[in-house]
Formats: structure tokens, C-alpha cells, sequence
């Protein structure tokens, strides 16, 4: 999978412009980090990416196609957590995954399957005949990360998807993504640098509805002459775009 951003511009009503020109490329198998501060347009670019939105100006290819043409086939090859969703309280852990994949048309046969395999990726097999209302918010979490790998989709997007978890299940997740994304795209959005560092092999780092940098984690500690990707980030957050 191929998406390409060319000129992408969002002005929301009132006239607040949150993103500005925004080129990129990004292909699959890859895990990518994108980064920011609170504000900085992660969340409306990936609504953009998802179709959940759509663009002031500019466009969105998949595969050489526009996104606007083919959303129905990208949505069924999709896999999205937003940072914000919605969990149906009275409904135990098992039958919200299996709504979840009839939504998605998988078949009753394969959904068994299928919500048995994302409950055990997430750590849920105590909890699959819990009601959603008696979990906990980390639990809560576990459960959006499993309907967003429904159907092995062909591109993962995850938004804040560490929020809620304690260190060893941050860990633990950061491990199933890097897995996920041998096969597939994965774009995890997080203002938590350690989550990007130890598993993205590309990152993205975004502020005021620009793109700042692109490259390896790496590289940006090298650019920016710093000891721990923190750091890097800092500097560049408060002295705009790498060369």
C-alpha cells in the first residue's frame, strides 16, 4: 500500500488553518511515529487519512488513486482507533468485537475466529465475558486496539493507543505493533516519545500543521546533535524544520 499526500490543507469554520501544505509519502511494510504537541494536527490528519474528514485543498492518493474514490475499499482494508471512542457499556468484551466485525463484513463463521484471535493479542481472555462497563480504563483501551485488528487490515491507524496503560502493557503493545507492521502500514500517532523510539522506523514529526521532519529516529538525534531522541525532539520543536 502507497498513500500519497500531496498539498494537503485543512481550515476548519472561523478560519483556523491546522494543516498547511503537507507532502508525504508513506508505504507499506512500516511502522511509522508521528509526533507532535497537543495541537500540533495529528488527530485531523489521520481523520484525513480515515475519511472521517475531508481536505480544505490538496489531495490524498491510495495506490495512485484518489482516497475520495475509493474510500469504501480502503475503509474495509482499515483499521483505526481514534484517540476519542466509543465503547457500548452494556455489552461484554466478546459481543462488542463481534458487532465490531459484522461492521466490518466479516462473516459469522470467520468473526468467531477473528474475535478470539484480537482477545488473545490484547490480553483480554479474562475479561471477553465482562460487560465494557465493569472494566478498567486500561482495559477499556486494550479493547479499542482489538477492534482496530479486526480483519488483519491492510493499514493500521492508532491514535494514542498507549493512553491508559501502565508501563509493561505500553511495552507489550509496542511489540505487537512492530509485529503488525512486518506486513502492513502502521501510523501511530502518541506524544510519547518512547513509544516511537524502540519500534518506529520512521518519524514523522508535526507542529502547528507542519511537517518539521521526516526521517529515521535516528537521524534526528544525529541532525540535532543530542543524546536521546527527547532531546532531538525539543530542539526541534522550538527551532522549527531540520535542514
Amino acid at each position: 500500500m502507497k498513500i500519497e499526500l500531496k498539498g494537503l490543507n485543512k481550515t476548519y469554520k472561523g478560519g483556523k488553518n491546522v494543516l498547511k501544505d503537507v507532502k508525504l509519502t508513506l508505504e507499506s511494510p512500516s511502522l511509522i511515529g508521528l509526533v507532535g504537541p497537543n495541537g500540533a494536527g495529528k488527530s485531523t490528519l489521520m481523520k484525513l487519512l480515515t475519511a472521517n474528514l475531508i481536505q480544505s485543498s490538496g489531495e490524498i492518493l491510495v495506490d495512485g488513486l484518489s482516497l475520495l474514490k475509493q474510500e469504501k475499499a480502503l475503509k474495509s482494508s482499515l483499521g483505526y482507533l481514534p484517540q476519542e471512542f466509543g465503547l457500548f457499556e452494556d455489552l461484554t468484551t466478546a459481543q462488542f468485537l463481534d458487532y465490531m466485525a459484522a461492521l466490518k463484513g466479516i462473516d459469522a463463521k470467520a468473526a468467531k475466529l477473528e474475535v478470539d484471535r484480537v482477545i488473545a493479542l490484547t490480553h483480554l481472555e479474562d475479561k471477553h465475558k465482562a460487560k465494557i462497563h465493569t472494566l478498567s480504563g486500561g482495559q477499556k483501551q486494550r479493547v479499542g486496539i482489538a477492534q482496530a485488528l479486526l480483519g488483519d487490515p491492510r493499514m493500521l491507524i492508532l491514535d494514542e493507543p498507549t493512553v491508559g496503560l501502565d508501563p509493561a502493557e505500553r511495552v507489550a503493545f509496542r511489540s505487537l505493533f512492530a509485529d503488525t507492521a512486518n506486513n502492513k502500514l502502521v501510523i501511530l500517532s502518541t506524544h510519547i516519545i518512547e513509544d516511537v523510539q524502540s519500534v518506529c522506523d520512521r518519524l514523522i514529526v508535526l507542529n502547528h500543521g507542519e511537517i518539521l521532519y521526516v526521517g529515521e529516529p535516528e537521524r534526528l538525534m544525529v541532525e540535532k546533535n543530542a543524546a536521546s531522541l527527547e532531546a532531538a525532539y525539543m530542539m526541534l520543536i522550538e527551532g522549527g524544520k531540520c535542514a
